[in-house]
């Protein structure tokens, strides 16, 4: 079922982090955890025949009977010698990188791996899926033995990479954030264009190669997007044991939830009658699954924001807005590519910025009060400052009730705000306060600030 495309033009951040982690020379093995199909193993192999002679790989996924034969181990020498016989090659100190991947079918491994760290001859990368309650046991892996690093999709960096846009215009995208000065004119609808195409393809790894392999056939992405939900839908049956109808249409209502003007999560979309403590470990799965971004309604925009957070109350947006699309009719993926005035695609650029600000910080919030109404983002910056954030996709960007509200209202202690639409950058104040225009495609910026069938189409991108 899983198409197979090749993924060499598709340069990763992680990449790095793994190379710090190997410069470092600590004695922690390294846990990439993350949603199915995010890249995991693939960065892995790629750091691998950078920096190693040899990898050995297993895949507890695909090889069950490697998981008993492991498990078994004694210790360090007794785990090598085991790991050398199911890879068919030498385990060498310092040549050789050892990668248990799909880790989460063997949670029993983990004094195995404690054997190897605390060896210390070999470097040791573990991966898995964060597939409901499978992983939690890595999670609470001691401290000292391992550094967990999480991977998401392409963010809108990753994605201009593997576009071949150069980095120096990249630096002028943080440069003119930085300075809130807008580009030029052209540069401009350029990286708009760009930005329309990231949304409509979204950051999947596979998804992002079919374009690319493709010569740049839609069709292909959208069946690659469709394949990678199939996936999603196939795991939460196979993991979620008795409770996998009810976290089936949890998973199943998000792209209809968000498609209302309201776009709190309505659970009478689940059953008529249903209350939110029936459902609340089903959710809970879905997000420790990383296929879902929850977003926590907060009653006051003050620090912390989880003083006044509502957990019954909040908007699930999908993990990708690939896979957001493909979940919609074929058509919307074109008009949102083409930026059709006749469509809103309020929800799916919500979905956007909320994949940006959960790459630096998992926890989202947004503000809903019946007096001073709805503000789609609340963020905190590193300096401890709160910022709301709208997003806007239509003409009338400079239409945010809500947002003025807060500005206006001095117990809030809010200095400024920010509307990212399809504009340039311009400056508004409100009661002496900063409003700032930010085009869409600076969400990243602001995020590094927080810690069926349908024809063939062969839609190019803008070129740089």
């Amino acid at each position: 079922m899983k198409a197979v495309f090749s993924m060499a033009a598709i340069r990763r951040k992680m990449l790095q982090v793994l190379e710090r982690w190997n410069e470092s020379k600590a004695k922690k093995a390294f846990l990439l955890v993350g949603a199915r199909q995010t890249g995991k193993t693939y960065i892995v192999r790629e750091f691998a025949r950078e920096h190693f002679a040899h990898l050995a790989e297993v895949n507890f996924l695909e090889d069950e009977k490697a998981i008993r034969v492991l498990s078994e181990a004694q210790d360090a020498e007794d785990f090598v010698s085991r790991l050398s016989l199911i890879c068919g090659m030498p385990v060498i100190p310092g040549e050789t990188l050892v990668f248990l991947d799909e880790i989460q079918e063997a949670p029993d491994l983990i004094t195995a791996v404690k054997f190897l760290v605390e060896d210390g001859r070999h470097r040791v990368v573990i991966s898995g899926s964060m597939l409901g309650t499978e992983m939690k046991g890595f999670r609470s892996f001691p401290v000292g033995y391992v550094q967990i690093e999480r991977m998401f999709p392409l963010d809108f960096e990753e994605f201009c990479w593997s576009q071949n846009v150069p980095q120096a215009i990249i630096d002028d995208i943080r440069e003119a954030f930085d300075a809130r000065k807008g580009l030029d004119a052209g540069l401009h609808e350029r990286l708009s264009g760009l930005f329309r195409y990231f949304v409509a393809i979204g950051g999947m790894p596979e998804a992002v190669s079919a374009y690319l392999d493709s010569s740049y056939d839609m069709m292909a992405v959208r069946a690659v997007a469709s394949q990678i939900v199939e996936q999603y839908r196939f795991d939460i049956a196979k993991y979620a044991q008795g409770r996998a109808p009810q976290i089936r249409r949890v998973f199943d209502a998000v792209p209809s939830q968000l498609d209302k003007v309201n776009k709190r999560f309505r659970m009478d979309a689940l059953k008529s009658g249903a209350v939110y403590d029936r459902y609340a470990n089903d959710f809970a799965w879905l997000i420790d699954a990383a296929v879902v971004l929850p977003t926590y309604q907060v009653s006051e925009p003050k620090r912390p924001l989880r003083r006044t957070a509502q957990e019954n109350k909040f908007k699930l947006y999908e993990a990708d807005t690939g896979l957001l699309l493909s979940q919609y009719a074929p058509q919307t993926m074109l008009d949102v590519i083409a930026d059709a005035p006749s469509v809103n695609f309020g929800s799916v650029y919500e979905n956007a910025v909320a994949q940006a600000l959960s790459n630096e910080n998992p926890d989202l919030f947004y503000f809903c009060s019946s007096r001073k109404g709805e503000v789609d983002f609340i963020a905190q910056r590193n300096d401890g400052a709160l910022v709301p954030i709208e997003v806007k996709s239509g003409k009338d960007y400079k239409l945010h009730t809500a947002l003025n509200n807060l500005l206006g209202t001095h117990d809030f202690e809010i200095g400024e705000a920010c509307v990212l639409s399809s504009a340039n950058v311009e400056r508004r104040e409100r009661e002496g306060k900063p409003i700032w225009y930010l085009p869409l495609y600076m969400a990243f910026c602001i995020a590094e600030q927080t810690s069926g069938t349908f024809g063939s189409m062969h839609l190019a991108p803008p070129t740089f």
